[in-house]
Parts: C-alpha cells; sequence; structure tokens
C-alpha cells in the first residue's frame, strides 16, 4: 500500500502580486506571482481585478488539490481604505473558493508568520528571505513568494506534527494555530 503525498498550498494574497506556493511531501513543486494591475477606476474594474486573481488560484488550485491551505491573514495597518476593503474581498473570495472545493484552510496572522521564520513578530521583508534560506535552504527574492513558501512550511508543520523538529517559538505559533483545525 503506497502513502499518500501530502499537498499543502500556501497562499499571501495581495493585490499587486499573490504569492503561491505548493508543497508535495515538503518539496517545492510549484511557486507562481500572480501579478495585478488596477483596471480603472470604476467600482466594477475592482471586480474583475479580484475575480481575475481568483481565476488564477483555482486555475492552481484544478491541477494541485492540497490537503490544507493556508493564508496569510490581512495586516489592517493599511492607510488605504478603498484598498483595505479590495484586499478583504479577495481574501473572502479565496476562503469561499476554497470552501468550494471542500479543501481545509487556516489562516495566520502577518505577526505569526514572521515569528514562525525568524522568531520576531516584526521582522523586516528582508530578514524573512534571508531566514528562510537558512531555515529551509531556499533561495527565494520576491518577498510575496516567500510568505507564500513559509506558510505552505507552517502548513506542512501542523499537518506532519512529528515531520521535522520545530524551535519554541515555531511551536507557539503551531498551539496558536491548532485551534483553527
Amino acid at each position: 500500500m503506497t502513502k499518500e503525498k501530502t499537498k499543502i498550498i500556501g497562499i499571501d494574497l495581495s493585490l499587486t502580486g499573490t504569492g503561491i506556493v505548493v508543497l508535495e511531501d515538503g518539496k517545492l513543486m510549484k511557486k507562481k506571482l500572480i501579478k495585478s494591475k488596477p483596471l480603472g477606476k470604476r467600482p466594477i474594474d475592482e471586480i474583475h481585478r479580484i475575480r481575475k486573481i481568483i481565476e488564477e488560484i483555482e486555475d492552481i488550485l484544478g491541477e494541485d488539490i492540497p490537503d490544507i491551505a493556508v493564508i496569510e491573514g490581512m495586516a489592517f495597518m493599511a492607510r488605504n481604505t478603498t484598498a483595505l476593503v479590495q484586499l478583504a474581498a479577495l481574501n473572502y473570495m479565496t476562503r469561499a473558493l476554497l470552501v468550494d472545493y471542500n479543501i481545509t484552510f487556516i489562516i495566520v496572522a502577518p505577526t505569526s508568520l514572521k515569528k514562525f521564520v525568524t522568531g520576531s513578530g516584526n521582522a523586516k521583508k528582508d530578514v524573512m528571505l534571508i531566514e528562510t534560506y537558512k531555515r529551509y535552504g531556499v533561495t527565494i527574492l520576491d518577498d510575496n513568494i516567500c510568505d507564500g513558501y513559509s506558510l505552505a512550511q507552517v502548513g506542512l508543520c501542523l499537518k506532519e506534527s512529528n515531520s521535522k523538529p520545530v524551535t519554541k517559538f515555531q511551536q507557539e505559533v503551531l498551539d496558536l494555530l491548532k485551534k483553527q483545525l
């Protein structure tokens, strides 16, 4: 009897560059940056932009149905309320898509993701890139893909609790996230 492969998808949602990473049995199988620009100034243009991002996420889900999806939660520090509303729409449309595919998902706060990778909840983007390389031996040059990869690593630890040793700060993050499962 063959063991089923564990597939995890990490999704770092952004209006300008959504980073998606798929891990299969801990190995990087796919990474994609979905770039997006405003399509116009009308409210309907916002919907079309968000739907286009969702369609690209759905294309990936159609190829790689994961065991679990891990999404970075929203950062509420945005000063642009229009962008915040659009990001919230993208976030919830992604959640609805995952529900439609019957995929379990969890939400990881940005500070928790940073703590999981670096030990500090307020690490800068360049520190995330460096620590991802040091911790996982993967060179990633885009911070959105880096976050997607890190989110997928969180999912892997949650799905396979004995897969690899974790640090004390990683275990603290995992214990917090297990409440969502």
